[in-house]
């Protein structure tokens, strides 16, 4: 009797094991590891990975599911790919089957089709192609029309033009092409779609790299062909992009693949165009701000080998890449790479686990690094590379000075003072950038007869006013309802304003630079497609003299134009509840900062505080972000905290406050390992959010293989308490954000 083959499928379900299914003798010769099927579980007929064959099962074959179908004949997943997955799923003890299809887009979730989708394109036919402009002119003077789409169509040689390029640069261009295409002038070609995917021009040249620059250039460059990791710590300016341009090229006439990852989807199409610029080569942008279309096609072209540099934001990571031959990770700081909810993993510790497997080099790059990576650089586990200068040119970093506005006139959030130095550069057509990280136009409304205020029913924080529709809306869980005219506390009619946000800010610079065109950017202003890029572009070129953003605007952008840049809260971090609050307050103070004076003009910066005597911001101000880190990275090691210690995080909410801690105190009671240490349960900072309460227990351990000893035998056999089905829990291994 043949022996039956056992699939181990991981399905998308919250549960710590795979699961066996009976493979078909039809599927028998074609059925192989890291590719889709569909089986049905319980009552559900879901998409699964295999992940493995073989021949026996802790069940008799006789009992168990068949796979239903096999949706690829080939692997989806590369081998590389899933061990990193396996890899990640156990050092972040979560479910295999979350962690996989985390690793895929959406539609190869839902079980479509992974081969390239192919649109009808069209291209110069032979006789167009020998005959020369001039003639085609002749034969077409009585289509003007016709004529100048051939001129395009011949500009775009060898490539094929697609309807989806033909609709963004012509308009009525069917007609003009039929016509083109009866006459013989032009045919039509079946070609990949380029949906999310960019054609590299490289035609701007290179600029010449400065000492610094060609120096972290080369030491990465010896490294190509094995596995080492880098930390290039460059002052804002100094030409970081540059440095990764020449080494993307190096590896591009390698015929290798490199990774590219951002923070932010605002830097991905920045990001995207100048590489457009620079490299002759296609581009494959993958972050969620692409509908799901261009996503799946990006992704399958990377895939494909046929992307051969993929920029993305922190899920790229998981993206196939066959000839991977580099790994940079821009902002390496940035909590953004860092995912919060559902499989919570880290992408910058992940890019290291990768390029390890791979073999290739992973190069990270900040002007403000994290604590962690510093540490270890200075543990000789990263080769520190540093750019001091800015550019090639040398330009010096902007004058920073503290505000004290202690005791001085302020309205709407902003000093006289510093209106006065605004007008200043305004003057001299310097532009003119101020950071707020509050969006909306105040933090409440406040009656100051009875003390209401704008409290969240659903959260313990106050709804935020957005003033242009008179709406009061919750930043954590959404809510919103229209502002009251009177105090529904005790009928007073007149509601004070306290505190400012970005469009408070707005309003106010409306009214004192009636003649100067402003741009706010915010999540309230950028809501629709296309409306970031387009607000970048217009700040990019001077457009807009005066800029007004959240942290949107703090990272990696460079707006040339800027030369003053206003700090208008930076007392907000200085009193953080987390323990990284202060080190995230300084990396985004140097970064907002590195926006001013990136040209030829010297910038400034102005700091406007309550707290000039902080030790924060005078270290940061006498000794640069380095000194600081040094201070903070010592309090650290004296706490024994991380990057000094180890931590895991078990957050979960309930809807009634009693259940939280009945489930934390019965896993705490269940925990039983002397060399951690455990803290809780604690009420989350903020104790209750969307309607749900929430409760912490920390656990910290000296070395990481005790914490990760203990949460293996521990953290699957929580969701077996008895106070379990009352709560949702999750855990979070290296947390960045304790809220």
């Amino acid at each position: 009797m043949k022996q039956a083959i056992i699939a181990q499928v991981a399905v998308p379900v919250p549960l710590y094991s795979l699961f066996d299914y009976r493979v078909p003798d039809s599927l028998a010769e074609c059925i192989q590891v890291g590719a889709r099927v569909e089986v049905m579980f319980g009552r559900k007929r879901l998409v699964g990975m295999v992940l493995g064959l073989g021949s026996d099962s802790q069940l008799p074959v006789e009992k168990l599911r068949p796979v239903e179908t096999l949706l690829d004949t080939q692997p989806l997943l590369p081998e590389d790919i899933l061990q990193l997955l396996q890899w990640a799923s156990s050092y972040y003890h979560s479910p295999l089957g979350e962690v996989v299809f985390t690793a895929m887009p959406g539609l190869l979730r839902q079980g479509q089709s992974a081969d390239l989708r192919q649109v009808t394109s069209w291209v110069l036919s032979e006789r167009a192609s020998k005959t020369t402009a001039e003639e085609v002119h002749q034969q077409l003077a009585r289509a003007p029309k016709q004529a100048a789409l051939l001129d395009y169509l011949r500009h775009q040689q060898p490539l094929a033009v697609s309807a989806d390029v033909l609709n963004r640069d012509w308009e009525s261009w069917r007609a003009p092409i039929k016509a083109l295409q009866d006459k013989g002038w032009v045919e039509t070609r079946l070609q990949n779609a380029m949906d999310g995917v960019t054609r590299g021009s490289g035609e701007r040249a290179a600029p010449q790299l400065n000492v610094q620059q060609q120096a972290a250039v080369d030491a990465v460059k010896q490294s190509l062909g094995r596995f080492d990791s880098f930390l290039l710590q460059g002052i804002t300016g100094s030409g970081k992009t540059e440095v990764y341009l020449e080494l993307i090229s190096e590896v591009l006439a390698r015929g290798q693949q490199v990774l590219v990852l951002v923070p932010e989807i605002s830097l991905t199409p920045q990001l995207t165009q100048r590489f457009a610029d620079r490299l002759d080569t296609t581009i494959a942008s993958l972050h969620s701000g692409l509908n799901d279309s261009q996503r799946h096609n990006a992704w399958l072209h990377a895939r494909r080998g046929l992307a051969r540099v993929v920029i993305g934001t922190r899920s790229a990571l998981f993206t196939p890449l066959p000839e991977l031959g580099l790994v940079i990770l821009d902002e390496e700081h940035d909590a953004s790479f860092k995912q919060q909810e559902g499989f919570r993993y880290h992408a910058r510790d992940l890019a290291l686990v990768r390029a390890r497997n791979c073999a290739v080099p992973v190069l990270m790059g900040s002007a403000t690094p994290s604590f962690e990576s510093l540490l270890n650089a200075d543990r000789g586990q990263h080769t520190k590379l540093k750019l001091t200068q800015r550019g090639a040119s040398g330009a010096r970093p902007p004058r920073v000075s503290l505000l004290d506005v202690c005791h001085r006139p302020m309205e709407d959030g902003i000093s006289d003072r510093l209106l006065k130095t605004i007008d200043e550069h305004l003057q001299q057509q310097g532009q003119v950038l101020l950071f707020l990280n509050r969006r909306g136009y105040a933090p409440l409304l406040m009656c100051h007869e009875c003390g209401w205020t704008t409290a969240c029913q659903r959260c313990d924080a106050n709804m935020t006013l957005h003033q242009h529709n008179r709406r009061l809306r919750c930043h954590h869980c959404g809510h919103e309802t229209a502002a009251p005219v009177q105090c529904p506390g005790c009928g007073h009619e007149e509601l004070y304003i306290p505190g400012a946000g970005t469009e408070r800010i707005e309003t106010r610079l409306q009214q004192v630079f009636p003649d100067v065109a402003i741009s706010r950017i915010d999540r309230d202003t950028t809501r629709r497609k296309g409306e970031l890029d387009r607000k970048l572009s217009e700040a990019r070129q001077g457009e807009a003299q005066i800029l007004i953003g959240t942290q949107m605007l703090a990272k990696g952008h460079d707006f040339p134009n800027v030369t003053l840049v206003g700090i208008l809260n930076a007392d907000q971090g200085l009193f953080s509840a987390d323990f990284r609050g202060t080190e995230h307050m300084a990396q985004l103070i140097i970064q907002v900062a590195g926006r001013a004076g990136r040209a030829e003009r010297e910038g400034e910066v102005i700091i406007q505080t309550h707290h000039p005597e902080h030790p924060l911001l005078h270290t940061l101000l006498e000794s640069g972000y380095e000194g600081f880190a040094r201070e903070a990275i010592e309090e650290r090691r004296q706490a024994e905290f991380p990057p000094y210690s180890y931590m895991a995080l078990i957050r979960c909410e309930s809807t009634q406050k009693a259940y939280g801690q009945a489930f934390l105190d019965e896993a705490r009671a269940a925990f039983d390992y002397h060399d951690v240490q455990v803290f809780g349960p604690l009420p989350a900072p903020m104790e209750r959010r969307a309607g749900r309460y929430r409760w912490q227990l920390i656990l910290l351990a000296k070395a990481r293989k005790v914490l990760h000893g203990a949460c293996r035998h521990w953290v699957p056999q929580l969701s077996k308490l008895k106070s379990a089905n009352r709560v949702r829990w999750s855990i979070d291994i290296d947390p960045q954000d304790m809220f």
